[in-house]
């Protein structure tokens, strides 16, 4: 099965900008404020990212332990971080999800959506857990450093998108956190959006199918039609 190898590269403070994410995502594939967001999922690239693509490569390594259906979700599971506005100047504001995936998501929009979604799923879930204002203790600063990302062909006009990455931010009562090397695995057709999210970050993740979007993923997104 044919792989696309290609490096996103986001840089911090002197070695680059922070990722961007544009469309609210619902679950019936419109914005917050209702209007459609189907082409802006389709047109819109991140700020602050390196789209150099390396040539497609055949690999022997977890793509071909993709399986040949779907995963087994329940839209109504569907649960994701989602952070409410801090009332401080220095507050970042929540990062909305992207739209409505392409009807078929393929090579670099499939790893440009997967980033989107990623970064605004991890600042959010930090937003949500660090929400006291009234103790002065509320996120002040967050980015995501994407370090290699590797995209494969699914089931039925998917895609199974890779990312490794590192993280760090900032807490308004003075302390700071970093991300170790993380490595989360999407699963994305036009109807849904699968996350699995590895703990073993000492993983190398060549060749493993891990973490495995069918065996340990959650339903981050469904929409209709």
């Amino acid at each position: 099965m044919p792989i696309t190898r290609r490096r996103l590269v986001e840089a911090l403070g002197s070695s680059g900008a922070v990722l961007s994410t544009a469309g609210c995502l619902a679950l019936d594939g419109t914005a917050s404020n209702g209007t459609p967001s189907d082409t802006e999922a389709q047109t819109e690239t991140p700020a602050g990212i390196d789209t150099q693509t390396e040539a497609p490569t055949s690999t022997g390594g977890w793509a071909t332990n993709i399986p040949e259906t779907p995963p087994e979700v329940s839209c109504s599971a569907v649960s994701r971080p989602m952070a409410e506005s801090v009332d401080r100047e220095e507050a970042p504001a929540p990062r909305e999800y992207p739209g409505q995936p392409p009807s078929e998501p393929a090579g670099e929009a499939a790893v440009e959506y997967v980033t989107r979604f990623e970064v605004a799923f991890r600042q959010n879930a930090e937003m949500e857990a660090n929400n006291d204002v009234t103790n002065d203790r509320y996120v002040t600063r967050f980015d995501i450093t994407v370090q290699n990302s590797w995209v494969a062909a699914g089931p039925s006009d998917s895609s199974v998108v890779r990312l490794q990455y590192i993280g760090s931010g900032a807490i308004h009562s003075g302390s700071e956190f970093d991300y170790v090397t993380q490595y989360v695995t999407y699963y994305v057709d036009s109807k849904r959006v699968v996350r699995a999210r590895t703990t073993q970050y000492d993983f190398e993740g060549t060749d493993a199918f891990d973490p495995d979007p069918w065996a340990d993923g959650d339903p981050v997104a469904c929409f209709e039609g």
